[in-house]
This record gives structure tokens, C-alpha cells and sequence, in this order.
């Protein structure tokens, strides 16, 4: 959409976490948690008595779901020589030997995007089954409490149907105007996926039993064809759907900033209107001590 800001991939406080504790020297002793979008904990840790060994952690809900699907594949691909056994509460960790680091500023932003990474897996699978002239079975996640994820795969295309929902009110009025811009844009562009919104699921969503509104606000489908991703445009099309709900909630809350600092200003010039609009008050007449009276200006 014109005028919207796409949202960066990488988590950056993960990066500059992990990034300083690259530029540690000596003995290393940290332990911090961190928490991102859509349900997920982080927890970067170095040991007193393995000062060397750099340890992230990654808890990512829909991990379970989509290991198979795509998850797998992307870890290793991705960290495949970093994989280690998972440390209690945690789907992934990866042991990074810091003295082993030969490209600081690569291996930081690796770091950075490993829920992006894993996320895109189960895009990638789907999206690589287009290029391919496949057809895999039909399958749906949770990408956090609030939104499903389903992937409907045809013979020449794969429509990803996001199901979503917002808790606070105004939120929702907010994303039904955002989602429904989508659509309208989408007329106006050439060549960008058919895009379609409504309170009702799609047809697609019959051959997954879902075929009434199950509580949510809508669900908003995006048909991705293979002139979309070939030419070397998958990665860009997998980053952008993946991060699509949380590009949603932070133009939701942009929206809401800008509505308020609107009307403080408003509020601001009719105080100023009313400050103007005091009648002066009635001079009071003086007298002096011999009993004369006059008017003080």
C-alpha cells in the first residue's frame, strides 16, 4: 500500500544483544530474556564456565506445527552447523562459538532474523511446491492466538488466508479500514496478487470444515501466483506475508498515535479560543483615605 511502511524483518535487540557479547572480552557471564511479536521469547545466554559459547534460545509456538513443514528445513539451512539440543522451555538454541566467528556483522544479522527464518519455512515450502508445479496437502497454523494462517495450494497458484482479530475495539474498526484498503489498492496496481477481504470465510476454507465466521474480524486472502515469486521474488514475497499481521497491528497503533496527537492539538487551540473569549472583568472603584472615589486603570 502507498505510503506504508514495511517493517524490518530482524529483531534488533536481539541483534545488538548478541552483538555485544561478541565484542566481550575476557570472561563472559549473561543471561537476558527478551520478548517479540506474535508470542515469542527469547533467551541469549553465556556461562561463566563456557565463557566461549554463545547461547540463543528461540520459543516459537507454531514451531511444533511446522517442523515438518518447512521449519526444519529453514534451521538448517539457515544454522545448521549452530543447531544444539534445546534447552529446557525452548523449541530451538543455538550454540555459537564466538572465538570461531569470522564475519561478526553476517552471523549477528543471521541471529537476528531466526524467527523470521523459521517462520518463512512453512512459506517457503508452499511457495517452492508453486515454482515446481506441485500440489501438497492443504494446511493450516496459528502464527500467534489471534490469527490463523491457511494455505490452500492449487495447480498454478497457493492463496494464503489469514484469519484475524483484534481485542481492543478501536483496533478493530482501524483493521477493517486497513484491510479493506488492501483490496482497493490492489485494483489501482497492476500485477500485484488478487487480494480479497470479508467478515465471511472464503470459499477456500470449506475443505478445512471452516465455513462461518468463527468469532473472529475477517479473513483476508492473498492468491499468489508463480509470475509472483519466480525471477528471484520469493524471498521478498515470503518476508512480507510472514510479518503481514505485525505490519498490520503497527499501522493500527501508528493510526492511533496520530489520532491523538490530532486532537491534543485541537484541544490545545479551542483552550486557546475560550482563554480569548473572557469577558474582562468590571474595574471596581477605589476611594482614598479622605473618602474620594476613582477608578484604578
Amino acid at each position: 500500500m502507498p505510503g506504508m511502511i514495511l517493517l524490518e524483518p530482524g529483531n534488533r535487540i536481539l541483534e545488538e544483544c548478541v552483538s555485544s557479547q561478541i565484542d566481550t572480552k575476557g570472561n563472559r557471564e549473561f543471561n537476558v530474556l527478551l520478548c517479540d511479536f506474535d508470542d515469542v521469547t527469547y533467551r541469549i545466554q553465556v556461562e561463566k564456565e563456557n565463557s566461549e559459547v554463545l547461547k540463543v534460545s528461540l520459543n516459537l509456538p507454531m514451531y511444533m506445527h511446522t517442523e515438518n513443514l518447512g521449519g526444519r528445513a529453514a534451521l538448517e539451512k539457515y544454522y545448521g552447523d549452530h543447531i544444539a539440543e534445546p534447552i529446557t522451555g525452548y523449541d530451538i538454541t543455538l550454540d555459537v562459538k564466538i572465538p570461531e566467528i569470522t564475519d561478526k556483522e553476517k552471523t549477528v544479522k543471521a541471529l537476528s532474523l531466526i524467527k523470521s527464518n523459521i517462520t518463512g519455512g512453512v512459506f517457503d515450502h508452499f511457495f517452492t511446491a508453486v515454482l515446481e508445479d506441485q500440489t501438497p496437502e492443504k494446511f493450516n497454523f496459528s502464527l500467534r492466538s489471534d490469527t490463523e494462517v491457511y494455505f490452500c495450494p492449487r495447480a498454478d497458484r497457493c492463496i494464503v488466508v489469514f484469519s484475524v482479530d483484534f481485542m481492543d475495539s478501536v483496533d478493530k474498526v482501524l483493521a477493517k479500514v486497513f484491510l479493506q484498503e488492501f483490496v482497493e489498492t490492489r485494483k489501482k496496481l497492476g500485477g500485484a496478487p488478487p487480494v480479497q477481504y470479508g467478515v465471511n470465510p472464503p470459499n477456500e476454507l470449506a475443505e478445512f470444515g471452516v465455513t462461518d465466521n468463527q468469532g473472529n474480524l475477517g479473513y483476508i486472502s492473498f492468491a499468489i501466483l508463480k509470475s509472483h515469486l519466480s525471477g528471484g521474488k520469493k524471498e521478498n514475497v515470503i518476508a512480507v506475508l510472514q510479518t503481514f499481521r505485525t505490519f498490520l497491528q503497527y499501522h493500527i497503533k501508528c493510526s492511533k498515535s496520530h489520532f491523538h496527537s490530532k486532537m491534543r492539538n485541537r484541544v490545545r487551540e479551542l483552550i486557546k479560543v475560550l482563554n480569548r473569549a473572557k469577558a474582562d472583568q468590571p474595574k471596581k472603584d477605589k476611594k482614598t483615605v479622605g473618602g474620594k472615589t476613582f477608578k484604578r486603570n
